[in-house]
């Protein structure tokens, strides 16, 4: 059950990460044309930097699962290499714990970010749009991560190999 619960997360999380790749090519597209509007009628498009500079953090964030879902994530096995198998799965676990801890804490702290965001009405500095809803995005994303390196955990506390189809 749980390998199936992993399969399906992984699933949606690398979903997602495609949604942020295809909105990751759409900002360069219109950073591009920013540019040559800016370099040939020096007409740049009215707000985009500000628009930009947010879409880059829901983007980032929204590729995040993924990452923690794959395993992407940089590891350091210098002593799982040459530790027994047991000793690796305890030190897979550690790490796994150690991700997910700190994938949790970065929830709670966007979240308080976006709540302070939200409740002081900031604006975008040229369309005046509320800063509060993209930064409450970047918090789903990042708690949305810290729920799937749980599931990553649960799997190393079980031992089960992530490559399997248990």
């Amino acid at each position: 059950m749980l390998a199936r619960l992993e399969r399906a997360v992984s699933r949606l999380a690398h979903g997602l990460a495609l949604g942020a790749v295809a909105c990751l090519l759409a900002v360069a597209l219109v950073t591009l044309a920013d540019v040559l509007l800016r370099w040939l009628l020096k007409a740049p498009i009215r707000g985009f930097v500000d628009v930009a500079a947010l879409s880059m953090a829901v983007i980032a964030a929204a590729c995040m699962p993924a990452l923690i879902a794959s395993r992407g994530n940089v590891t350091i096995r210098l002593l799982g290499d040459r530790a027994r198998p047991r000793w690796r799965r305890v030190l897979e676990s550690f790490g796994a714990t150690v991700t997910a801890a700190f994938f949790a804490l970065m929830a709670w702290q966007y979240v308080r970010y976006a709540a302070e965001m939200s409740s002081s009405g900031e604006r975008l500095g040229i369309l005046q749009w509320r800063v509060g809803p993209w930064w409450w995005a970047v918090a789903a994303l990042v708690a949305a991560t810290a729920l799937v390196a749980l599931i990553v955990l649960a799997r190393e506390v079980a031992g089960h190999d992530p490559l399997s189809r248990d």
